[in-house]
């Protein structure tokens, strides 16, 4: 598995791999029947590397001893919680004793007057004053990380607040969360809350 270095202080709660063969022992057959679910090839290959790296994750953690045996189920593995992100061709995970949440995004162009559609007005104006490049994709995944920990439970990444707290050169520091810029990708992680 290609497994992409992130922060030192994300290792033993997150992962982020690149496309990479899976063998499909990994993968229960109710998993391999939901890829096959997707009409898209790219969808069932996302569905599949964000499994596998929540399952490498978890044997690293000894979380699990078995890769084939692990099962996810609703933003869990066992009795920890599980976040789950893919963008082709990468996904991450994150696994942690209290709610966790992680985004990935590659870096595209993305015009900023999408900003209203999930920023609010505040929001909007801290990324304005931001310096780091692709500063709309930190906000973004800041933002995906955030209402992921709280799985799902606000409806729309608007109603999710998120405070700036520090700007650095790879990556922005927000009240609950930190995003950073490796390669290609921007990931955001929240950060433990306890």
């Amino acid at each position: 598995m290609n497994i992409i270095e992130i922060p030192e202080d994300w290792r033993g709660r997150a992962i982020v791999v690149a496309e990479t063969a899976i063998p499909l022992a990994w993968f229960t057959e109710e998993e391999l029947r939901a890829a096959e679910g997707f009409r898209l090839a790219r969808r069932r290959e996302e569905f599949l590397l964000s499994r596998a790296a929540a399952k490498k994750l978890a044997i690293d953690l000894g979380a699990a001893e078995d890769v084939a045996a692990i099962r996810i189920e609703h933003r869990r593995i066992g009795a920890m919680h599980l976040s789950i992100s893919h963008s082709a061709p990468y996904a991450a995970a994150a696994i942690d004793a209290n709610p966790i949440g992680i985004d990935i995004q590659v870096v595209r162009s993305i015009r900023e007057s999408a900003a209203h559609l999930f920023l609010s007005e505040e929001e909007s104006a801290a990324m304005q004053g931001c310096g780091v490049p692709d500063r709309l994709i930190h906000f973004w995944c800041a933002k995906e990380a955030a209402w992921k920990r709280r799985g799902g439970e606000v409806e729309t990444l608007k109603r999710v607040p998120i405070v700036l707290e520090e700007e650095g050169p790879l990556g922005l520091r927000f009240d609950a969360v930190d995003t950073r810029r490796i390669g290609d990708v921007v990931v955001a992680l929240t950060r433990p809350t306890s």
